[in-house]
């Protein structure tokens, strides 16, 4: 029996859930939540985001943190596992190469290929060289 496709939602397009863009939207209903979930990571850098926003004012931050917890009712969080080779690998390519991207975005792809995952996001350049991580994008330009 074929495995069924998951994917890993990269923070930018959690963002992009949040604010209803169509595209996004219309793939995560197509696929389903029970098919997508979210990294332990993204949900920090969201986190990071809430207490950003909370510098300009205080209501910010309580919105962004319903915002969060929206997510929470929607898609499963994964934590990170002792596997992290995958990440390592990634690092080590991507030095090699001299194309060093955004940490967080490393390990992302590290624990979607830990996961077998398809990560999803709006930011590709970031992902396409990165060994071993597939990659789609689901906003319409």
């Amino acid at each position: 029996m074929p495995k069924t496709k998951r994917y890993l939602l990269d923070t930018n397009i959690l963002i992009d859930f949040l604010n209803e863009v169509p595209s996004v939207v219309n793939h995560v209903l197509q696929v389903g939540t029970h098919r997508c979930c979210i990294s332990v990571i993204s949900l920090h850098e969201l986190y990071i985001g809430a207490y950003l926003a909370r510098e300009r004012k205080e209501e910010y931050f309580a919105r962004e943190l319903a915002k969060i917890n929206t997510l929470l009712e929607y898609f499963t969080v994964l934590s990170l596992t002792t596997k992290g080779e995958e990440y390592a690998h990634i690092k080590y390519t991507l030095r090699k190469k001299g194309q060093l991207v955004d940490e967080f975005d490393m390990v992302i792809a590290g624990h979607a290929v830990s996961e077998g995952l398809t990560v999803v996001t709006d930011n590709l350049k970031h992902f396409e060289n990165m060994p071993g991580v597939k990659v789609e994008n689901w906003m319409d330009r």
